[in-house]
């Protein structure tokens, strides 16, 4: 596990500094804001479509490290061109969605491998120690963006993307092999309709699934609502930076105190819960009068979802078979990934049409309605494990 877990922080870093090192560098060659907006869009959307047939794909691999490793050399090059041409033609968003098309291998398709790497006894510790890594990858990445583009320049954050992601390559290529599940021979497709059937008809599989993908998706608008309510609270638009660092703070420690408990059989009532109380702590944040109030607040939030993230990842593996769990991993993370790119388009309209405080309070009541839908979808699930408890390979 500390081999996988240098090899995810690597590519999940390098995936987060993205959304702050090309805007700032996009902003800085051109001026527009929809320009690096449109930038984001295009790295984050893709995924929508290519999500099951990449799982699909990583699920049927003999050598799966070397596809995870392909798409961090696809991104490390793509960042690569981006910081040569941005501003000057359309390759720019031509790289951006080419690579997007890759970006669920950073999320599912790494947490796909955990499985095979621990004994079921280890599982629920190595799912905790999974999701912190997306704790830390979330708060170091874009940090590390900022302060690159500010200490140096937006070029250098950008080209900074690109060398992470050929360490984190370099990494995956060292893990342990994993071998491919044993399967009926079939074709890509078959095994794609195959995963998207069983998504689908696995009741908490598919409320988990729908609690965390529309949970993300209504969080892209606070991208523009928080700027503006921080400024509203006389701090600045780049103080919304230091709320996403204190939510995901709370985050880490309540996943890495209490992730290693989650072995229940019913794991996905875990999502729902804290969906739920993310919902009801959200709702005080526009109540906050200072800053620090807000930070406060976003911790506590923090605190209270943190174990949405492991939830999920038990969920997949406790209902999914061994031959589609990269496949439902990469589906479920892809719908989230595109999830908060169409959420944050939404954000656009929504906060300078009702305020950051009403689109804030928005948000919140998207989470307890994420919440209960996923709740309905999966109550009548009988809820057998399915996952085989061989060893370690």
């Amino acid at each position: 596990m500390r081999a996988y877990l240098g090899a995810a922080a690597c590519a999940r870093v390098a995936d987060e500094m993205v959304g702050v090192a090309v805007v700032l560098l996009v902003l800085h060659r051109t001026s527009s804001p929809a320009l690096a907006g449109a930038m984001v869009t295009a790295y984050t959307l893709p995924s929508i479509v290519s999500g099951p047939v990449l799982g699909a794909w990583l699920d049927r691999a003999t050598h799966r490290r070397a596809i995870l490793a392909g798409g961090g050399l696809l991104l490390a090059a793509a960042t690569a061109g981006v910081a040569l041409t941005a501003g000057r033609s359309w390759v720019p968003f031509a790289l951006a969605v080419l690579t997007g098309f890759a970006v669920p291998l950073t999320s599912g398709g790494y947490s796909s491998l955990v499985p095979h790497l621990v004994p079921a006894s280890g599982l629920a510790r190595a799912n905790a120690l999974d999701a912190a890594v997306f704790n830390v990858a979330a708060i170091a990445g874009p940090g590390l963006a900022g302060v690159l583009a500010a200490a140096l320049s937006p070029d250098a954050a950008v080209l900074a993307i690109s060398g992470l992601a050929l360490v984190g390559a370099a990494l995956t290529a060292l893990l342990p092999a994993v071998p491919p599940v044993p399967r009926e021979r079939s074709g890509l497709l078959s095994t794609v309709r195959a995963g998207v059937r069983h998504l689908v008809r696995t009741p908490p599989l598919l409320g988990a699934t729908l609690t965390s993908a529309l949970s993300l998706g209504s969080v892209g608008v606070l991208a523009t609502a928080l700027p503006l309510r921080t400024a509203e609270l006389g701090a600045g638009q780049s103080a919304a930076g230091l709320v996403w660092a204190a939510l995901e703070v709370g985050c880490l420690a309540a996943t890495l105190v209490l992730g290693r408990r989650l072995q229940d059989r019913r794991v996905d009532l875990v999502v729902y819960a804290c969906t739920a109380a993310y919902g009801v702590a959200m709702l005080t944040w526009p109540l906050a009068g200072s800053l620090v109030v807000l930070l406060a607040l976003a911790l506590a939030a923090g605190l209270v979802e943190g174990l949405a993230l492991p939830g999920i990842m038990a969920t997949r593996q406790r209902h999914s078979p061994p031959e589609l769990l990269a496949q439902v991993s990469i589906t479920g993370a892809s719908l989230k990934v595109g999830g908060f790119a169409l959420g944050a388009a939404l954000g656009g309209w929504l906060v300078p049409a009702a305020g950051p405080g009403t689109a804030i309070a928005v948000v919140a009541a998207a989470q307890l309605g994420a919440a209960a839908l996923g709740w309905a979808v999966g109550r009548y699930s009988v809820a057998v494990p399915i996952r085989s408890e061989r060893p370690a390979q």
